[in-house]
């Protein structure tokens, strides 16, 4: 079966890297690229840990950088959650490699639009760079195969009481791409959260293992045990990159979703309408996101060990 190619938009970020590492080793996907956008921290720190990422990872791939900062206002980056080097602040030294000379929005306009063959996106960051390639180049509304984004929630925020933090920094670029024709999933904290985890025991193996990426992972998880003790760890990016892989690693069910951009306080909220059919009360005519209800937990388990795992 033929590798499914696909670019990486992300900020990374703890999770981030973890979901890169789970990209780069699939032998299901082709990852033509990776883009870097400002959101978990400055561009200069993402583009900067998404060299480390993929130097780790035993493959290689081009890095472009992207936007500096969100459509409107100005960005609110997450060093609390992520470290004041965004991997965990474990120490990993600086890149060997550089970025590439084009911008990260261009490259994904050329790549979708030049491609022979279909061209997936996963989007584990801010919606920026695909909100500005979108705006750019009309296009790629009809010829980027499928978009799965790790973004919003129905019940909680993690941002704001409402809002998730993907969505909820730069709401004006998720209102784009939540608008597009764009065949597009919903990966959201809720049923990330509950089902899509790993276990202690797991962690313990990715240590074992040896491998360079397998010991990443392993480091940048390790500290959220030892914080929070507890027998299952959520994988909120990399259960994106999952659903990329195998989209029957989840349920999922077409919905109304619109993007908060103006409440006082729920700016950034995806609003998730699950009234069947009703969607229109949101100022959507139909059904435009396929929404993860829930993972099956041990489906997505055995996937992303069985990838971080493997030795080739």
């Amino acid at each position: 079966m033929p590798r499914k190619k696909v670019i990486i938009d992300t900020d990374p970020g703890v999770d981030d890297a973890q979901a890169l590492l789970l990209a780069l080793r699939s032998p299901a996907l082709d990852v033509l690229g990776i883009t870097t956008v400002a959101g978990n921290m400055p561009l200069e720190t993402t583009t900067r840990n998404a060299l480390v990422v993929m130097e780790h990872s035993g493959r290689e791939v081009p890095v472009y950088a992207g936007a500096t900062e969100p459509l409107i206002e100005p960005l609110e980056t997450a060093a609390h959650a992520h470290g004041q080097d965004g991997l965990g602040d474990v120490g990993y030294p600086d890149p060997v490699g550089k970025m590439e000379d084009e911008h990260a929005v261009d490259f994904i306009i050329r790549t979708v639009v030049e491609s022979a063959d279909p061209v997936h996106l996963v989007s584990v960051g801010p919606l920026t760079n695909i909100a500005l390639a979108l705006t750019k180049e009309r296009r790629l509304e009809e010829r980027v195969a499928s978009l799965s984004m790790m973004v919003g929630s129905w019940a909680r925020g993690n941002l704001t009481q409402v809002a998730e933090y993907n969505a909820g920094v730069d709401p004006e670029a998720s209102d784009i791409v939540f608008r597009s024709r764009i065949p597009k999933t919903m990966v959201a904290l809720d049923p990330v959260f509950e089902s899509a985890t790993i276990t202690a025991e797991d962690v313990d193996l990715l240590e074992a293992a040896g491998t360079p990426w397998c010991t990443m992972v392993a480091k940048l998880i390790r500290p959220w045990l030892e914080r929070w003790p507890r027998p299952h760890i959520s994988l909120c990016d990399p259960a994106a990159v999952a659903v990329a892989i195998d989209p029957a690693v989840a349920e999922i069910e077409l919905l109304p979703v619109a993007i908060e951009t103006r409440g006082q306080h729920t700016r950034g909220m995806t609003v998730v309408d699950f009234r069947r059919g009703r969607g229109h009360a949101l100022g959507i005519l139909e059904a435009n996101v396929n929404v993860e209800l829930r993972f099956h937990r041990e489906r997505f388990r055995k996937l992303v060990m069985d990838t971080y795992l493997a030795q080739s």
